[in-house]
């Protein structure tokens, strides 16, 4: 069984996402779940680094594998395959409605709860003049997520549904993922600037704090 470290799930990330806006995802749902983890009252560092890698690997063989047919089916192939734990690669494919794996666990259900909203959240900053999380209101997303039209591939059912999973109110939960994300701006290309390069090693540092 490989050892789930930060290290190695960045570089299975990179070794099968080239593009810098899903490995930037990764890093978006990773913040999330950790402060999803730290809500839920995880106290261990070694099951809250559990919780973010799940949020970093959740959509790793995207890239590759595009359709419902295989994407996450063919993630949880690998992931067993490469001797990572069960209860990550269930994290995994949890956060996808259509596969098999019921979200259970608190960590299973926080992934649906991160998924969706952070994405979501990065769109609505990026078209706010400052181009940054850092004065994103709550009340802006939640209007966004009323207009159609906007991010039009986010799925609203599921932001929902997340919310519902772990027991928050929509606006909190809208509001914990907006402050995950503030450690992890300038990373992001949300704090205002151009995203940084995004190397395949090292790992980007988890902020200070996080």
């Amino acid at each position: 069984m490989i050892e789930p470290t930060r290290a190695a799930a960045w570089t299975l990330l990179c070794e099968f996402t080239r593009t810098a806006p899903l490995r930037r995802h990764g890093l978006s749902v990773e913040a999330s779940m950790r402060a999803l983890a730290r809500r839920a009252g995880v106290a261990d560092g070694a099951e809250v680094l559990t919780w973010g890698l799940v949020g970093l690997l959740h959509d790793f063989d995207y890239e590759r594998f595009p359709t419902a047919e295989n994407h996450v089916w063919r993630g949880m192939e690998i992931l067993r395959e490469r001797g990572w734990p069960e209860p990550i690669i269930r994290g995994v494919g949890a956060h996808a409605p259509y596969t098999d794996v019921k979200p259970e666990t608190p960590m299973e259900r926080a992934i649906v709860a991160a998924d969706e909203l952070s994405g979501f959240v990065g769109a609505c900053e990026l078209v706010r003049p400052s181009r940054s999380v850092h004065d994103l209101p709550p009340e802006s997303v939640l209007k966004k997520m009323k207009d159609k039209a906007f991010a039009r591939a986010v799925d609203r059912g599921e932001i929902r549904r997340g919310a519902e999973l772990v027991g928050m109110a929509l606006p909190e939960l809208v509001a914990l993922v907006i402050a995950a994300q503030r450690p992890v701006a300038e990373l992001l290309g949300l704090a205002g600037g151009p995203a940084p390069e995004l190397p395949d090693q090292p790992a980007p540092a988890v902020p200070e704090g996080e």
